[in-house]
């Protein structure tokens, strides 16, 4: 080891470093921030337009901060991982800035580049600094660990808990606006945690969940058993926000793992994968009991027509490609799609959102080209399963970050989060940078 004065300064700036980006992986669902900006453009929620700057955000900027001055002490060479993808997200960032010459909101587009500079650069600290699998595990652990008796608890009482100085919403679900399922005439709050919406809880917590399932196969000595316990009291959690994406994600994750298990022939996982399967229906049992009704409401019993998030979803789609049509090379601008329904259409019976598949989303802002390189990174890793499954069986870390990306794929086909705001940023591109760490190894 090289003890001289500048590697050991190096040293200290990386641990920093680490132990920010352990910090922005905690902090990624708050909903904590400071405006910066506010840009009211009635009726357009305010979030679409105004200038963000959340807790994550700073501690994403302070590890970038660390990183930087650890290679500037001691300069090295800065690995970009697989390259397909590191090209991908060089392209879509140049895209994003692309968009900005057209947008229909050049300045707030111009600020969600600059966001898409600085995820880059998150992503190359991912591929060249979080060797050890325990920086991502034990983050997004103490994640889950921080919302899910916040999501309970709100769940129970029907209200915010007083938690307003750590981000949360105040809750009432007699309020217009806020996330509720109608049944019988009441209206039952979702659980928020300390989350902007229940939606991004749910898909935080169903990340988390695919994070410890893959601990609890892979895990050595007693790390099993204790990744297995802090499923049993999330599970409940991430049943409370009423996401349906976000079941499904995390359902087809399970399934992922719970058939490649098989196909190994590695029984013991097997095993534990099915009794875990049993206790989180044990647990959860008492809630699907008491609360069958709104469960009922939220699976709808096949009636989709008669859904009316579903129906808000089709009208979205629809304005979204009319978006498109007339936008194709450039798009509407990152960020922008909001605004740009507002001022395309006069008659909105809906609050103004982009589409909810990012697969639409993503060319609607950044046009044909950056729909191109974001449908890439889409299919590549599954794409490259298919033709190495045999190799990824053999490597837990490998099998972990597939499922990952699963399960942000499956919430991508419903819901938009992971492009349009933070909490969903960090885990995508966290994702994207895991995955071209194993990948680039050749598994």
């Amino acid at each position: 080891m090289n003890n001289s004065p500048s590697s050991s300064l190096s040293r200290f700036f990386l641990t920093g470093a680490r132990i920010f980006f352990a910090a922005a992986i905690v902090l990624a669902p708050f909903r904590y921030r400071l405006i910066i900006w506010s840009r009211p453009f009635f009726p357009v929620y305010s979030d679409y337009t105004d200038f963000l700057l959340f807790i994550s955000d700073i501690a994403i900027f302070v590890t970038l901060v660390f990183w930087g001055c650890s290679l500037i002490v001691e300069p090295r060479k800065v690995d970009v991982g697989n390259r397909l993808v590191f090209v991908l997200l060089t392209g879509l960032t140049m895209a994003v800035w692309a968009s900005t010459l057209w947008s229909v909101d050049p300045i707030a587009s111009r600020y969600h580049s600059v966001r898409f500079v600085v995820l880059l650069v998150f992503y190359l600290f991912i591929v060249n600094q979080i060797a050890s699998a325990w920086w991502v595990i034990l983050p997004v652990a103490l994640q889950a660990l921080i919302q899910f008796p916040v999501g309970i608890g709100q769940s129970f009482a029907q209200s915010s808990l007083g938690l307003q100085s750590f981000g949360e919403h105040i809750l009432d679900p007699l309020v217009k606006g806020m996330s509720i399922i109608p049944v019988n005439g009441e209206r039952i709050l979702r659980a928020y945690g300390l989350a902007d919406h229940p939606n991004i809880l749910g898909g935080c917590l169903a990340f988390a969940l695919v994070v410890l399932l893959a601990t609890t196969i892979y895990g050595k000595r007693r790390v099993p058993l204790l990744a297995a316990s802090g499923i049993l009291f999330i599970f409940p959690a991430l049943l409370l926000t009423y996401s349906r994406s976000a079941w499904l994600g995390f359902f087809v994750a399970a399934l992922f793992l719970f058939t490649g298990e098989a196909v190994a022939r590695k029984r013991e996982s097997v095993l534990r994968i099915g009794l875990l399967g049993v206790a989180c229906l044990a647990v959860a049992f008492p809630l699907l009991s008491k609360d069958a009704s709104v469960f009922g409401k939220r699976f709808n019993a096949g009636n989709v027509p008669g859904d009316g998030p579903m129906a808000e979803r089709a009208y979205l789609m629809d304005t979204g490609n009319t978006l498109f049509v007339e936008h194709p090379i450039s798009g509407v601008g990152i960020g922008a799609s909001p605004l740009a329904m507002k001022l395309r259409f006069e008659e909105f019976p809906i609050s103004y959102q982009p589409p909810h598949f990012t697969l639409l989303t993503v060319p609607l802002e950044t046009g044909i080209f950056g729909g191109a390189f974001y449908l890439i990174l889409f299919f590549l890793p599954f794409v490259d399963f298919i033709f190495r499954w045999r190799v990824y069986l053999q490597n837990p870390a490998g099998m972990g970050v597939l499922a990952l990306l699963l399960a942000i794929t499956v919430i991508n086909l419903f819901d938009y989060y992971t492009w349009q705001y933070a909490p969903g940023r960090i885990w995508q591109w966290l994702a994207w940078g895991l995955y071209s760490q194993v990948s680039a190894r050749k598994v």
